[in-house]
């Protein structure tokens, strides 16, 4: 095959005026391709990778079972549109926007490889694959100017008679001896180097002939790219408008039974001018024609599964943020916050299964699918990854016209990276396959809080003890911690668990500190005198040891609220800010209008993330001297935000990074730590999940939901899902925690939730101890005698059996069958009534 790389002079300048160092100067290469080469082959025991270089596309074949993954359909689709067929021949797309926020989606297929804008090669044992897409021009490899010492190390190893077809290409400008018609400032604002020394300048009027041997002359006297890149930086581009164009390099190698397919953001170039926005990486990696069976497994809620052709036209097609949404990137409203807790798609299709976890990159992901039928034959799913970070300046004074700032640069050292592997029929197959990835990055899981519990009933309670409510004080409306569960109130509740017989107990303590469950910057820890005395609380902390349970005090680190001079906090160096440099300040978006609260709502700010990790180890050595040693998070691994401020930008990414590390961190130390969401990346060093997902967030799209997080998950981490007397609908929620495997979750407060009117906090509108006492006691005693055992146990198997009726595995062989319809259900002798379940046991 026949290979010629050509290059193009872009300068990359900074973006931002006040970055104290400009991004390194990069241009974008154009590469040229026959496509006339044989097909490469990676292989290893149990893969064997094609690629195509007519189309680029790749071929996986699993050798046990010779099922074939095409990354392209590789068909001609008459029922697709145009913009649709471009995908389906692409292996990525990429979308720019220029300063005024308007961009366009370019595709590898018809924008690089149809133009033979590609080159292929073997890097270390894998297949990397350059991409040139979008708008070149022919440029060559010799400098367009260059200093007269510069110039002459390389004119004097060209032989005389080509040496001279060079000089009379180039004019030798010298400061002091310019034409009339030279404009002396114009020369040195280009070639700054004039102002010491002379300086050759290639002529306008050069041939393209003339360049073709130019560039022969310099590349013999071992002129290379590093030169190039070298004497392009140094001056100051002549050429027209930019005009967008691109760099992507993708990577595939074969890592066991594994195909892993990465692309690295320090090869990835764009002209400064048009920031590369959103990258999706091999949009139809395994889909299924009309003619196939199966279906799409997307990360909604538990997992949930769209059926090939489902015929749902009508609905909007599937797009969820892994990590649900950048709290650092502005919103003007929240309808539905959905997001997905683990990074994790796949395909079901003719009985073998392919599932890709990101590995690389999830922080910036959204997982998209889509059903046959609506813009072509075809389903698919596919992650599309957020790329330079972008948002509009508020320069309404000046301009009626948008202006939008962009990130200077993609994060460096970073990238994205997606695992795809075949394995057995079904989401269950998956799950497997998922929970054997998190085993082997993360050895320590199941032999923790799982292990330790024995198989008890995973089981978390929350006893709430303040929030805030204006009161009256002399006639003056003041905002007053609310008392609705006393130190000792909360002790002799812990005393009442114990004599249930209650076992392993997590004892999350909400609104304990500060004021409020709204609490004030946790740079400090002050109890709350309406809630009792110190001893009161250090007693409580020693009630909760002596019953063998473990108690976490809840405190928030991401949002920063009632800021006061001495808290520590300065919202000029601690908060956060959006890419237009304004600080991030929020509201609770109302359910009603979907809209800031602005006055309803309690201001926030969002901390950087360093600031964040500061604020634990004090909290940490701050609660210990109180006796807890323990901590329940409530927005660490339930949400997630960057920094970007430009002046110490902090990556979506490695603020994930920085909370993995603390966390590892804790654990070392001997800390449990408690998590809301147990999103995936926080998830293996919880001591206990509360609040996550048992099933789907109700994508139209979707067919059913299963409980593909919790079978990756059971025996490994403890979790439970909303808190059961809190639930919208409270069977519902009971039958999809046992189907789930999931354990029990409450949430307590002494006082009457009568009390909480004309305040912001209805959430805990049926949290009254003494009225669910008893019921409680009766629901975990059921669980403790049909479940116990099982909680430290794989689940091997979950089946769909009916509409609403489903059975779960576990494995020494038990089998739960839960019914959520309304009718009973009769099979093979097994009975389960309606809204109800039945354990079998074997015999």
């Amino acid at each position: 095959m026949s290979l010629k790389v050509l290059f193009i002079l872009i300068a990359v300048f900074s973006l931002g005026s006040c970055e104290k160092e400009a991004p390194l100067s990069r241009s974008v290469i154009l590469y040229e391709n026959d496509k006339a080469g044989n097909e490469l082959v990676l292989e290893n025991e149990y893969l064997e990778l094609r690629f195509l270089p007519q189309t680029a596309g790749i071929v996986l074949k699993e050798k046990a079972g010779g099922q074939v993954w095409m990354s392209n359909p590789g068909v001609e689709d008459n029922s697709a549109d145009m913009v649709t067929k471009q995908l389906m021949q692409s292996q990525f797309s990429l979308t720019y926007a220029d300063g005024a926020g308007v961009g366009m989606t370019l595709y590898s297929g018809s924008h690089s490889v149809e133009r033979g804008s590609f080159k292929v090669e073997m890097v270390d044992g894998g297949l990397e694959v350059h991409y040139a897409v979008g708008n070149f021009a022919r440029t060559y490899l010799f400098p367009a100017a260059a200093p007269e010492a510069r110039m002459l190390t390389f004119l004097e190893k060209i032989e005389r008679s080509d040496r001279r077809k060079v000089e009379a290409s180039y004019r030798l400008y010298d400061i002091n001896n310019l034409r009339a018609a030279d404009d002396k400032n114009a020369l040195l604002t280009q070639y700054p180097d004039l102002a010491k020394s002379k300086v050759y300048v290639l002529r306008d009027n050069t041939q393209e002939y003339m360049k073709d041997q130019i560039e022969e002359f310099f590349v013999g006297a071992g002129y290379t790219y590093d030169d190039f890149l070298l004497d392009t930086a140094r001056f100051v581009s002549s050429d027209g408008p930019e005009k967008p164009a691109f760099n992507v390099t993708i990577r595939y190698e074969l890592e066991g039974s594994s195909l892993v397919v990465s692309v690295p953001f320090d090869k990835i170039v764009y002209r400064s001018s048009y920031p590369i926005t959103s990258l999706a990486l091999l949009p139809f990696m395994g889909s299924g024609s009309v003619d196939d069976e199966g279906y799409l497994l997307v990360p909604d809620g538990s997992g949930a599964l769209i059926n090939f052709n489902n015929g749902k036209h009508n609905q909007i097609a599937y797009n969820n943020n892994v990590y649900g949404w950048d709290e650092a990137m502005p919103r003007d409203a929240v309808i539905s916050d959905n997001k997905a807790a683990y990074p994790v798609f796949g395909v079901e299709k003719n009985g073998a299964s392919l599932v890709c976890i990101i590995e690389e990159g999830a922080s910036y992901a959204a997982v998209r699918a889509d059903v046959s039928g609506r813009t072509s034959s075809w389903n698919n799913v596919y992650a599309q990854f957020d790329m330079v970070h972008g948002a509009q300046m508020d320069i309404s004074g000046k301009s009626d016209r948008a202006v939008y700032l962009y990130e200077t640069t993609l994060p460096a050292g970073e990238g994205i990276t997606e695992r795809f592997t075949p394995v057995k029929s079904g989401y269950v197959a998956m799950a497997e396959e998922y929970r054997r990835y998190l085993v082997q990055k993360y050895p320590h899981l199941g032999t923790d809080a799982a292990d330790k519990a024995g198989g008890a009933v995973p089981f978390a309670v929350e006893i709430v003890g303040a929030v805030n409510k204006t009161q009256h004080r002399l006639g003056f409306p003041l905002d007053l911690p609310l008392k609705l569960t006393s130190y000792k109130e909360a002790g002799a509740m812990v005393r009442d668990f114990a004599g249930f017989g209650w076992e392993n107990v997590q004892v999350k303590l909400t609104g304990w500190f500060n004021r409020s469950v709204d609490h004030s910057v946790p740079s400090k820890i002050k109890l709350i005198n309406e809630l009792g005395s110190k001893k009161d609380f250090i007693n409580l902390v020693k009630i909760t040891g002596q019953n063998g349970y473990e108690l976490f005090p809840e405190a928030d680190f991401l949002f920063m609220k009632d800021n006061s001079a001495f808290d520590g906090f300065s919202l000029y160096r601690d908060a956060a800010r959006y890419v237009s440099r304004e600080r991030i300040e929020t509201y609770p978006y109302s359910f009603v209008w979907f809209g800031e609260r602005f006055q309803w709502g309690k201001l926030s700010y969002l901390a950087r993330p360093a600031y964040q990790m500061a604020l634990i180890d004090g909290f940490v050595k701050k609660s210990g001297k109180l006796g807890a040693h323990n901590i329940a998070f409530r927005t660490i691994g339930a949400k997630l935000a960057g920094d970007y401020n430009e002046k110490r930008r902090v990556s979506r990414e490695a603020s994930m990074k920085m909370q993995q590390e603390k966390l590892a961190g804790l654990r070392q130390s001997g800390a449990g730590t408690l998590v809301n969401s147990g999103f995936a990346y926080a998830a293996p060093y919880a001591s206990f999940i509360t609040d996550m997902a048992l099933d789907d967030q109700g994508f139209g799209i979707t067919d059913v939901s299963v409980p593909f997080y919790a079978i990756a998950l059971h025996g490994l981490v403890p979790y439970s899902g909303p808190a059961i007397n809190l639930a919208e609908d409270y069977t519902k929620n009971l039958l999809k925690t046992i189907e789930s495997g999931a354990g029990l979750y409450f949430s307590f407060m002494t006082e009457e939730t009568a009390l909480l009117q004309e305040t912001k906090f209805r959430q805990f509108y049926a949290n009254e101890y003494g009225k669910w006492a008893s019921d409680a006691d009766a629901l975990y005693q059921k669980f403790k005698a049909n479940f116990r055992g099982l909680y430290n146990q794989r689940i091997t198997n979950h089946e769909i059996r009916a509409p609403g009726i489903t059975l779960t595995e576990y494995a020494d062989g038990t089998k739960v069958f839960v019914n959520m319809s309304q009718k009973p259900w009769e099979q093979d002798g097994i009975r389960v009534g309606a809204q109800d379940f039945t354990v079998v046991r074997r015999e």
